[in-house]
């Protein structure tokens, strides 16, 4: 299978342009069309837009995974362009019409017309059946909300590469591994430790200096103070579309195209797992603090005090440093070793694309087969530099579909940011990492498994925003399975296979600190709701996240965290009111993971159930309507915390 990938270039703007003109003469002649159908006019009006998605996948690339000066010019210069464009098409009354009549008066599929719903709730949230004033306020809201975006996150990213500790004195980096030292070393003597994921989370972890810990934790709870300005403009804009539009607020608008019946509902659902939770929170910390005042003399623990101390509670606990499993977990073992479970349990075939030409010679790609099917194309860019963005995240290139009876296959993406390979050391994981990668690799599936026709209902398309993490919160589970560990750990220097003692040590100690964990997602989640049912100063969302910290929160936050000011998911991504998708989907994700590997063994007929009859059907059908054609019930409100030993 042949990647055709072309870097960016001065040319991109100009193309976009001639492309845009050409759809739209295209979609003109379409409208022209007397008996429109969905066949002869939606689903072809659905590919011209697909192509304009196609075509500007390298400047995606070069804003977040291989960022460069021209990726960061041009994209200020595309971000109006698209406006324009889709604020056009998402306003054309025509077009409305158009696809309302067909949805009416045509004999249509349950999958086409979950389909067309979708897009009909879509033509609310952009504007139709509004005047003409009000559809330019809606525009205009959209266009400034996609710059304040785009510089939110920028934002984030240069404070992120600007800043550096350099460390002199070797005695704060004595329990460090050999392999973070190296890894951390620039000259003799000398090692620097910067703000993305990796450098941040082991010197957090391992510093037995509680100065230099505070130090950068400080450095990046309070980076890109710029920020906040950003913040009160973005959720002002925000409240002013949600209104214009009809809604009382933005996170009802949020909500509307989701699975949750309304915010209240979410925020209860919420409240109740941060309550559930607490006891469990409150006396891991309560143990936190005895440990910490008998082992070092602490009167109290700090946030940035957490990961160290649990670290050394952990190994006497469980007789267990995290960073014993990092030489057995060799990055490039591990993709194979993922790959061989997905061939043991579901019959799907990996073979690496030898020849593949893309952004950097460190990223990789992937043929997919399922059962001599060839399902798509995975590319994985899993180390970490700086020139990308920080965190993880699966995204799409093609989309598949099948059209005059064959199908097209998907290309998805997996970005990581893993320790970089250097020198003679290879790029090593600890477990976190493994659990992100199979997290990642779920989200991969769903979208290059899908059998669904359509192109507007395939992979991610149509799928309810607080689902989609679904099948990626399932499949990360399998991360943490005794056998599928013992396929991928391999000391990559003696080969010897990871020992079943070591095995398990890492699983007795992963539902350590899960009451503390769980509550900090409910803090993001309930956070990121009730800063939406109104326009905030940034006093008042300050004010909001004390609040919600007192009800859920175990550790006090120092008074100069500014977390808000790098949460990108929710002001820089598609998460805005939307960021309890994570524990609500991972309800359902731990039931069917509880369900498949309820005796100790994987039950394989009901884990390819799933993948054909969820995980493949794309957004084609209601995940929560899957799951009851899965599993032939409800799910159990519990699993989650019962899987994760908080129940």
């Amino acid at each position: 299978m042949k990647l055709n990938y072309k870097k960016l270039d001065e040319k991109f703007i100009d193309e976009l342009q001639k492309k845009i003109v050409k759809v739209e003469n295209n979609i003109e002649e379409l409208l022209k069309i007397e008996d429109k159908t969905y066949d002869n006019f939606f689903d072809v009006m659905e590919h011209l837009l697909d192509d304009i998605e196609k075509f500007s996948f390298p400047l995606h690339i070069e804003i977040s995974t291989s960022i460069t000066d021209l990726g960061k010019k041009t994209y200020e210069e595309y971000i109006p362009i698209m406006n324009e464009f889709t604020s056009k098409l998402s306003q054309n009354e025509k077009i409305a019409d158009s696809i309302m009549k067909i949805y009416e008066t045509e004999d249509l599929n349950d999958i086409r017309k979950r389909i067309l719903e979708k897009q009909i709730l879509s033509f609310k949230s952009s504007g139709i059946g509004l005047d003409k004033e009000n559809k330019e306020k809606i525009k205009s809201i959209n266009l400034e909300l996609a710059k304040l975006g785009n510089d939110f996150s920028q934002n984030v990213t240069d404070a992120t590469n600007k800043y550096e500790l350099i460390v002199e004195d070797e005695k704060v980096l004595s329990e460090f591994s050999d392999l973070d030292k190296k890894s951390a070393e620039i000259e003799k003597g000398r090692w620097k430790f910067t703000l993305h994921g990796p450098s941040l989370t082991v010197f957090l972890k391992y510093c037995n200096d509680r100065v230099l810990r505070e130090k950068i934790y400080k450095a990046s709870a309070t980076k890109a103070p710029e920020n906040e300005e950003l913040i009160e403009k973005i959720l002002s804009l925000r409240d002013k579309k949600a209104k214009i539009l009809g809604y009382e607020n933005y996170r009802e608008l949020s909500i509307a195209s989701k699975t949750a019946n309304n915010a209240l509902e979410v925020i209860d659902f919420l409240k109740e797992l941060g309550k559930e939770a607490l006891p469990k929170a409150t006396q891991e910390i309560s143990e936190l603090k005895e440990f910490a005042k008998e082992k070092f003399g602490y009167e109290n623990i700090e946030i940035y005090d957490y990961p160290y101390l649990s670290r050394k509670l952990k190994e006497i606990k469980y007789n267990f440093d995290p960073s014993e499993v990092k030489p057995y977990f060799e990055k490039n073992k591990v993709v194979f070793g993922m790959f061989q479970f997905l061939n043991n349990i579901f019959n799907l075939n990996a073979t690496q694309i030898k020849d593949a030409k893309l952004w950097n010679d460190k990223v990789i790609a992937f043929e997919l087969k399922r059962n001599e099917v060839i399902l798509g194309t995975l590319i994985m860019d899993l180390e970490t530099n700086e020139n990308k963005r920080g965190g993880a995240w699966a995204d799409s290139w093609i989309t598949s579909y099948e059209k005059d009876g064959i199908r097209v296959p998907a290309t998805g993406i997996i970005v990581c940011n893993f320790p970089p390979s250097k020198d003679e050391v290879p790029s090593l994981l600890d477990h976190s990492d493994v659990v992100t990668l199979f997290h990642e690799m779920g989200h991969a599936l769903h979208l290059i498994t899908s059998k669904t026709k359509e192109i507007s209902a395939s992979g991610f398309n149509g799928t309810e925003w607080d689902v989609v993490e679904y099948p990626s919160q399932w499949l990360q589970e399998f991360a943490n399975n005794k056998e599928i560990i013992k396929t991928f750990g391999v000391h990559y220097k003696t080969k010897e296979i990871i020992p079943d003692e070591l095995i398990q040590k890492i699983l007795d100690s992963l539902n350590y600190g899960q009451g503390y964990s769980n509550n900090r997602q409910v803090e993001f989640g309930l956070f990121d709701l009730m800063i939406y049912d109104n326009t905030y100063s940034k006093e008042q969302v300050q004010e909001k996240l004390d609040q919600v910290r007192e009800m859920v929160s175990v550790i006090k936050t120092p008074s100069y965290n500014k977390f808000q000011c790098s949460f990108s998911h929710i002001f820089a991504g598609g998460y805005g009111a939307g960021y309890y998708s994570y524990k609500w989907a991972e309800v359902l994700s731990a039931d069917s993971y509880t369900e498949m590997t309820k005796d100790g063994k994987i039950d394989k007929q009901l884990a390819n159930n799933f993948f054909d009859n969820l995980l493949s059907l794309g957004g084609s059908v209601n995940m929560k309507e899957s799951f009851f054609n899965v599993h032939k019930r409800k799910p159990d409100p519990k699993a989650l915390l019962k899987l994760t030993g908080i129940l």
